[in-house]
Parts: structure tokens; C-alpha cells; sequence
């Protein structure tokens, strides 16, 4: 029970926390908590001296135990700055209060010292003032206290001690501010790169899946896989691009894919299609999945004809012979990912079957579909009837090539 609560208490407020990185709401809740640890311990021995000052000190304890529980209900709402700020003000004012009760040098002061430790912790750069402002503040009070227990103790201590005492003081306040300063910039220097080498990694993994099968993959260790009613798979392919590799460098063919795949990378992500993969100078791309799209087949139309233009201009401007087909089919599909090491997004089903038939029974410089995508798409599209060919594994099935758009 105790440990669930704890574990209640460090964690409020991180869910809603707008930074990569929390540890400024973690710290808040656990020096709270230490400091009601610190409170709780003190109540004994107020009550002990119950008849001295005892009272005053079992008082001050009490509120500051209670007013320390708001803190992590003021991140759990996110008010990060004000639990902050709650937090220091009850510190110091226990400290304070404590110190002028007893009127006797109790070596609390010593954790003014521990808070400007923490103090840089506690703040964002867009929080840099409060951080300067209360870092100045604990070493100021450390060093009016200490400055205090000196003068009850002047008739205790020569002149040359008490200026040893005041100087060691000084520099372990100094020494303390510039540790804490040195550690917390190396800390954020630290978190900043960690941030930056997780983006670069999630930039990564968004370029091998799509978003929303990433953030599962992220979250859950359970297997992907979705099945979806109707979607629209495109494949196209580089006619005699074979020996065309005959008579180029391998960075030249490398480097010629790569920019002839780039272009497409644009169209699909304009139209809407997800690009699943890659294969020798083979492009498949799919619209209507992982999420759900009605117009999942003219998309895929829309994107091939802008990829049968760019193609060419491609062809002109680099002096090619070769020629694209490309391929579309629509219908059931089953989508997920599979794998352990080097894993994928990938589809199946006779939708996709059928799909990269269209585009390997097809013909150079065209567009074919089956009749499923021409149903869908002929009030948009212009179509002639290729007629009935025989698809190995599937049979005779009537196809269409795509022509041009109606508009």
C-alpha cells in the first residue's frame, strides 16, 4: 500500500508533462516527499519537549506536512511552477520558523545548502530567472544564518575563527552553487542529446512503417496485424532496367533509383498512398490503410498518372529508353507487421496478388487495372477495355488500361 502511494505521489503530473523529458515534476514530487519525511521525523521529538518550545515545533511540522500534499495535486493539474514554488516556500519557512524557535545553532541551515544543490533541477530554461533568483536566495539565507549563530558565539571564538568560519562557509555555498550549475548543465546537455538521438530514431522507424503502426509497435508487444474490407494496392516497375545496369557504375544505378523513387515518394505521400516497400526497381505503394479510406482507389489512380508523367519527364531528362508499367488492384487485404530483426510493414491477400499481375501482365507506358478499381473510379477516369487475360493463380479476368482523368 505504501509503496502503490509513493509510487502515486513521485509519478503526479508526468502524464501531461509538454517536455521530453520530466525530471523537473519528478524532483519536485520527491524532495515533497522527503521534506514530509524530514517533517515527520521532527514530531517526535517536538513532542518530547511538548513543554518548551516543542509545541510551536510540533505546529509548524503539522502545516508544513499538510501544505506539502498539495504539491503533487498542483502537477497533477499541471500548474509545474506553482507546486515549485509552493514547495520552496514551505522549505524555507520551516527552516526559518525552526530556527529563530530554538534559538540555538541546530545545523539546519546546512539545508539551505542541499536546496541550492537541487535548486537547478527544479527548472526548464524558460523557468532561467526563478532558477538564479531562488539559487541566490538559499545561499543569501544560508549565509544570514550562519552570519547569526556566529554573533550568539562571539564570546566562544576569537576574531581570526569566526572570520575561518565565515570564509569556509562562503566558499562550501560557492562550491556548492557551482557544482550544482556544472552538474545540471552536463544533465541537460545530456537529456537534450538523449532527445534528440529518440527523434532521430522515431524519424527512422516512420520511414520503415507508418505512423500509427509505429506508435503501436512503441507500446504494445502484441503482434500487428489488421484486416481491411477494401483497399487499393499500386505496383510499378522499370521496364529492361536490367541490362540497362549493364552499362552504368553501381553508384550510378544506386543513384538512379534512388532519385527515380524519391519522386515517387512525393506523389504518394500527396495523394495519400502509403509506400510499403522496394524491390530491385519495383515500387509498391497502398491507400485505405492502416487507416480507413473510401476514396482509397482514385487516389491510387490519381497518384499513377502523376507517376507515369513524372516518369517520363524523368526519361527525357536523363536520356532513358525504358518504359514504366504499372499496376492496380483493389479489394480485401491483410496488413501488418512480421518479423523479429529487420522487420516490415506488409500486406496480403488476392487483392495484392492481383495487383502485381496487373502491373507484370501489363503493357510499357501503361496504366492497367482490374474491373473492381475501374467500377470505382470510371466516373472520374478515362478507361479503355483491354478485354479478358489469363492471370497465373487467378484465371481469365477482364482488366482496363487507365487512360487520362475526365477533368
Amino acid at each position: 500500500m505504501f509503496k502503490r502511494c509513493l509510487k502515486i505521489w513521485v509519478r503526479a503530473g508526468l502524464a501531461c508533462y509538454p517536455h521530453e523529458y520530466f525530471t523537473p515534476v519528478r524532483l519536485t514530487n520527491i524532495i515533497a516527499f522527503l521534506v514530509v519525511m524530514v517533517s515527520v521525523c521532527q514530531l517526535p521529538g517536538a513532542l518530547w519537549h511538548w513543554h518548551d518550545a516543542g509545541s510551536s515545533q510540533f505546529i509548524i511540522s503539522g502545516l508544513s506536512i499538510l501544505t506539502l500534499c498539495f504539491v503533487p495535486v498542483l502537477n497533477h493539474q499541471a500548474k509545474y511552477t506553482s507546486a515549485k514554488v509552493l514547495l520552496i516556500s514551505i522549505y524555507i519557512s520551516n527552516l526559518l520558523a525552526t530556527s529563530l524557535l530554538w534559538q540555538i545553532n541546530l545545523y539546519i541551515h546546512f539545508f539551505y545548502l542541499l536546496a541550492v544543490v537541487c535548486c537547478p533541477f527544479f527548472f526548464i530554461e524558460a523557468e532561467a530567472r526563478l532558477k538564479w533568483f531562488y539559487s541566490a536566495l538559499f545561499i543569501i539565507l544560508f549565509m544570514g544564518t550562519e552570519i547569526y549563530y556566529q554573533l550568539f558565539d562571539m564570546q566562544a571564538h576569537t576574531p581570526a575563527q569566526q572570520l575561518f568560519k565565515f570564509s569556509s562557509a562562503s566558499l562550501l555555498a560557492l562550491a556548492c552553487a557551482l557544482c550544482s550549475f556544472h552538474i545540471q548543465k552536463n544533465v541537460t546537455r545530456s537529456w537534450l542529446k538523449l532527445a534528440s538521438e529518440k527523434k532521430r530514431s522515431e524519424q527512422l522507424l516512420l520511414n520503415i512503417l507508418p505512423t500509427s503502426i509505429a506508435e503501436r509497435l512503441k507500446t504494445s508487444n502484441t503482434l500487428i496485424a489488421d484486416y481491411f474490407a477494401q483497399a487499393s494496392i499500386l505496383f510499378a516497375d522499370i521496364q529492361d532496367f536490367t541490362p540497362l545496369c549493364k552499362s552504368m557504375t553501381p553508384q550510378q544505378v544506386v543513384s538512379l533509383l534512388n532519385e527515380i523513387f524519391c519522386l515517387f515518394d512525393v506523389l504518394a505521400q500527396k495523394y495519400g498512398l502509403e509506400k510499403i516497400k522496394t524491390s530491385g526497381d519495383g515500387y509498391m505503394a497502398a491507400c485505405g490503410l492502416p487507416n480507413a479510406n473510401t476514396k482509397h482507389a482514385i487516389q491510387c489512380c490519381e497518384c499513377a498518372l502523376d507517376m507515369q508523367d513524372e516518369f517520363e519527364r524523368f526519361s527525357l531528362a536523363h536520356n532513358l529508353q525504358n518504359g514504366l508499367r504499372i499496376g492496380i488492384g483493389c479489394g480485401e487485404v491483410v496488413a501488418g507487421v512480421i518479423g523479429k530483426n529487420k522487420f516490415s510493414y506488409d500486406m496480403w491477400g488476392e487483392a495484392v496478388n492481383l495487383a502485381s499481375r496487373m502491373e507484370s501482365h501489363g503493357q510499357s507506358h501503361k496504366i492497367q487495372t482490374t474491373h473492381v478499381t475501374y467500377e470505382l473510379t470510371k466516373h472520374l477516369f478515362n478507361f479503355i477495355e483491354r478485354g479478358q487475360i489469363e492471370v497465373k493463380g487467378v484465371g481469365t479476368v477482364t482488366t482496363y488500361w487507365l487512360v487520362s482523368r475526365k477533368y
